[in-house]
């Protein structure tokens, strides 16, 4: 098996690197600054037992590859780079397997458009990606996963790629029904958008946080939507509540945080706290709270703006004033 990791950033970094440490096969497919450090470098993947460098192919297009019946892709990029991703991958091959290693709910959805054999995977993984060619992974164990078919299901190709994962040190399984792994997931990266505004995190933020997921919460609740809490994963996996045996410390935090530090132009808001408003528009209800929080990370985005930009008063106080508009 040949892991094609198409979108190898933070999480796809550290996934692809481990996998790599464990001496499988890994084909990274990046952006231009961070593969052409890769390749005059090595990936640099700094754990908490210590960094390793290791020498992968890595590319910029799927164009690039030679594609055999034994690879597999793990999506790794941001949901809004997911359709146009998979556009380009199938000019190159009509038939490959695609694992959603993605946070948000739509991205299988996309993906099914486009490939037949399509899979879910709730990823809770500490990565952060901040300079080209280099990854961390904040946790020992690196992360855990929950695989499964899209829509329902699993096979052996699950259990297969589920195996491999755990060689190369993830805490991982396979399930029936993935989806409501992942709308859980969602509900806790609701607060990504939260951290990256204010560049705060813990208490500081609660509220906030906590305001954005009710609103997922009631719509949820309303449409009949299972979803799957943090609580109930670590009863059915109860190695994820193990302690750790490292971790590293930094001031990165979220996806959404790293990609405004690195001022990349985007974020991934409109596919997380995005899909809260697509869900009560739906049920004819509003969700002021994560309509604000798109569009200040989105504005902030646009403008090059860094992390911080309002404390968490601040963007309480706007919180309020969208209640009473």
């Amino acid at each position: 098996m040949r892991f094609i990791i198409y979108g190898a950033g933070g999480v796809g970094g550290v996934i692809g690197g481990h996998l790599a440490r464990t001496k499988h096969d890994v084909v990274l497919i990046g952006r231009p600054g961070h593969v052409k450090a890769v390749n005059k470098h090595g990936l640099h993947l700094i754990t908490p037992t210590g960094t390793h460098v290791l020498h992968m192919p890595a590319v910029t297009e799927p164009r690039e590859i030679k594609f055999v019946p034994e690879d597999v892709v793990f999506l790794t990029m941001k949901g809004q780079n997911t359709d146009e991703a998979l556009s380009v991958l199938k000019k190159e091959i009509e038939d490959v397997p695609i694992f959603c290693f993605q946070n948000g709910v739509r991205n299988e959805e996309t993906a099914s458009r486009h490939f037949a054999r399509v899979y879910g995977v709730m990823v809770r993984v500490g990565a952060e990606y901040l300079k080209d060619g280099e990854v961390t992974a904040r946790r020992n164990p690196p992360g855990w996963l929950i695989i499964g078919c899209y829509p329902k299901g699993t096979d052996k190709l699950a259990e297969a790629v589920v195996a491999e994962l755990r060689i190369a040190g993830f805490l991982t399984k396979t399930t029936e029904d993935v989806m409501p792994y992942k709308w859980g997931k969602l509900m806790s990266n609701l607060a990504n958008a939260v951290g990256a505004i204010t560049n705060a995190r813990g208490n500081e933020v609660d509220q906030l946080s906590q305001a954005a997921r009710k609103e997922l919460s009631d719509a949820l609740a309303q449409a009949g939507i299972h979803w799957i809490s943090q609580e109930q994963v670590t009863k059915e996996m109860p190695e994820t509540a193990a302690p750790l045996l490292g971790s590293i410390n930094s001031e990165g935090q979220s996806s959404t945080w790293q990609s405004l530090a690195r001022e990349q132009g985007s974020v991934e808001t409109e596919f997380l706290n995005g899909e809260v408003i697509r869900l009560a528009k739906r049920l004819g209800r509003q969700a002021p709270v994560n309509e604000m929080l798109i569009r200040i990370s989105q504005e902030m985005a646009a403008k090059h703006e860094r992390p911080g930009k309002y404390t968490p008063a601040q963007l309480l106080a706007q919180v309020a004033q969208s209640h009473s508009a």
